[in-house]
């Protein structure tokens, strides 16, 4: 029976050395849940050079698209918490969009309509 109350204390021990734990994931959970909802659902990108192709309207990005990432995912190694003008270019050289949209990740650049992107392009 003296057994017992050790093992008592131990489980009492477990769960109070979980707790913080807990907590902390929690806390995390609705800080991520607040700073999600203070992003705007869909992005204008702005353009580089608007004058290579001014038919073509800025590419929007849709955070809810992309909402099975975490932000850390892309913010802030892919694209800092701020606008960024890029170019395809980039893109194939495996930066911004390119670091996913790669043909393995997600569907690759190349070859895709340029309406999935720029919004109103044919």
């Amino acid at each position: 029976m003296k057994d017992r109350p050790g093992a008592r204390k131990a489980t009492v021990v477990k769960l109070h050395r979980r707790a913080p734990w807990r907590t902390a994931c929690l806390s995390l959970l609705a800080s991520s849940v607040a700073v999600a909802a203070a992003y705007p659902a869909i992005v204008r990108l702005p353009r580089r050079d608007p004058a290579r192709s001014p038919a073509l309207p800025p590419a929007l990005f849709s955070h809810h698209v992309h909402r099975d990432f975490m932000c850390l995912t892309c913010h802030p190694a892919t694209f800092p918490q701020a606008l960024l003008a890029f170019t395809h270019e980039d893109m194939r050289a495996g930066r911004y969009c390119g670091r996913c949209h790669d043909g393995g990740t997600a569907f690759p650049i190349e070859g895709a309509r340029c309406g999935s992107c720029h919004a109103g392009a044919r």
